[in-house]
């Protein structure tokens, strides 16, 4: 079972070595990543001198950092979308699905893995790039949350397109699930909870109240999202 799982993980990653867009999706948080960490702070002395303001963006720095820790596992989960599209339409996921591996070690070698992947990514951009003072325990917890809300993006993709280009549009409206993000930062009255269906919000709300308890309702959102989609992954499969 391991060797077939390396064997069809292996595969993906040549999928995506070969398609110069996937590749360049992959590298997309490195690039982010260094422009919010050094084009942020410029473009914030440059807002405070030119409006005569004592801080215009600095308030936002954690919310740059939330971003951040998502767009790793975003964009590779999307990757994943992308590669398991073009297997749907080339007929190999039928052939794959039922190999030793199956649907659950497709879906491991599809998706666990590339959001393991972009765990570490996440931790160590987040070490290197953030804007703001993180403690470890916050980062991993941060970058679990928001691998695996991404893992519910990369099933809502594959599940609901029925070929790349579909995919490529669907993943523009995935990216709604980032809307949670900015809530608690600008809306402060109880109506914020309209959002509480997304884990980006619980996401958000634990990073910027540092109360452990929102860990339990990000983690339990993200869980249902993937439940609720991985039925629809497995009948499409």
């Amino acid at each position: 079972m391991r060797r077939s799982l390396r064997q069809s993980f292996g595969i993906f990653i040549s999928q995506i070595t070969k398609d110069s867009m996937l590749l360049v999706v992959c590298i997309a948080p490195i690039l982010a990543a260094c422009f919010f960490r050094f084009g942020i702070p410029i473009i914030e002395q440059q807002l405070t001198v030119y409006l005569h303001e004592p801080t215009i963006l600095t308030p936002y720095y954690l919310l740059f950092d939330l971003f951040l820790s998502m767009l790793t596992p975003y964009m590779f989960c999307f990757a994943s979308a992308m590669v398991m599209l073009t297997e749907y339409d080339e007929n190999m996921t039928s052939y794959l699905a039922v190999t030793p591996i199956g649907k659950k070690g497709y879906m491991v070698s599809r998706l666990v893995f590339p959001a393991a992947i972009s765990f570490l990514g996440s931790v160590l951009l987040l070490l290197y790039f953030s804007l703001t003072e993180w403690s470890m325990t916050m980062i991993v917890l941060m970058c679990l949350l928001t691998s695996l809300a991404s893992i519910a993006v990369a099933l809502l993709v594959f599940s609901v397109s029925h070929n790349r280009v579909e995919g490529v549009a669907m993943s523009k409206l995935s990216g709604l699930m980032m809307l949670g993000l900015p809530v608690p930062f600008f809306v402060l009255s109880s109506a914020q909870y309209l959002f509480a269906f997304l884990p980006s919000f619980w996401i958000a709300k634990l990073s910027l109240e540092q109360d452990l308890l929102y860990f339990i309702p990000a983690l339990l959102t993200s869980l249902i999202w993937i439940w609720l989609l991985y039925r629809k992954f497995e009948r499409k499969l």
